[in-house]
């Protein structure tokens, strides 16, 4: 177990960015555009005034967290990199050390934990209550067709030469040639050379729906094959090469597995509501 910290701590507000930045966008903070770093420094500093709250609370002191819990999630964020040094340059550009940010995956493991346990004895859902839900929302149980993707990005910038889209347009045909014939290049050269956020995750989306990519490329991936790499598609932000890698067609959920979920679902967001009422009596 590790030392517990005094009343009144105060949460590290670049940890807290950082564990935004990948939650939402699989990114170093310092790779995000300027709006989109601005709109997480603002949640992360409501996300900090609400952690000291709970640390400081009573509560809190009950908890507790070991020292392999905080070292599993340390180098889980590691590992979102592409070597030690890379990670290291990127504590360096939010004021953090090894040392600073294990103590605030430790304060962010408390507080988990805390509200787990003030918010636990919420009211659970029945099965009446889930098949009733169920009744009323069958539509919302249909599967429409996804697909998992990854992308390579090569933006158009005619501010920067070497965005110029004749430029951009003959990199990623270079790209694309290497590809016809080695496309298990796909991850490394998307680590490489994509101008996506995405690239920290050498190029990877995930599963996708009809409507929820750029439409040029929604076109384009869905009626493509699996393993294969598209022709080069241009959208308003330039230039991109896709991958298929799987598809799965549209269905309807079994009933069991849509009352599975409507209870998960709705289980989670009651206890969400007890958490933030507890929540709120601190912040009072």
């Amino acid at each position: 177990m590790l030392v517990k910290e005094p009343t009144k701590t105060v949460v590290n507000l670049q940890y807290q960015l950082i564990k935004l930045a990948w939650s939402q966008y699989q990114s170093a903070p310092e790779s995000l555009d300027a709006t989109l770093l601005s709109q997480l420094e603002q949640q992360a500093k409501v996300a900090q005034k609400i952690m000291t709250e709970v640390l400081s609370s009573e509560e809190a002191k009950a908890e507790e967290v070991k020292q392999q819990e905080v070292l599993f999630l340390f180098e889980e964020l590691q590992q979102q990199f592409e070597n030690k040094e890379s990670f290291k340059l990127s504590l360096e550009s939010q004021n953090l050390t090894e040392e600073s940010l294990q103590k605030a995956i430790y304060h962010d493991l408390i507080c988990e934990k805390t509200l787990a346990t003030q918010s636990q004895n919420y009211p659970k859902v029945t099965e009446e209550e889930a098949l009733t839900y169920y009744e009323q929302n069958k539509a919302r149980f249909s599967q429409p067709e996804r697909r998992k993707v990854s992308h390579l990005l090569i933006t158009i910038n005619d501010e920067f030469e070497t965005n110029e889209r004749k430029k951009a347009l003959a990199k990623i045909e270079k790209l694309q040639n290497r590809l016809k014939h080695h496309i298990g290049d796909f991850a490394n050269l998307a680590l490489q050379h994509s101008e996506c956020p995405t690239s920290l995750n050498k190029g990877l989306i995930g599963e996708v729906t009809q409507g929820q990519l750029y439409p040029e490329l929604d076109r384009v991936l869905f009626n493509m094959k699996t393993g294969r790499v598209s022709s080069v598609v241009e959208t308003e932000i330039g230039f991109h090469l896709l991958l298929c890698h799987a598809i799965t067609e549209a269905g309807e959920m079994t009933k069991a597995d849509a009352l599975k979920e409507i209870t998960a679902q709705l289980n989670a967001h009651r206890q969400k509501k007890v958490e933030r009422k507890w929540v709120r009596g601190l912040l009072v």
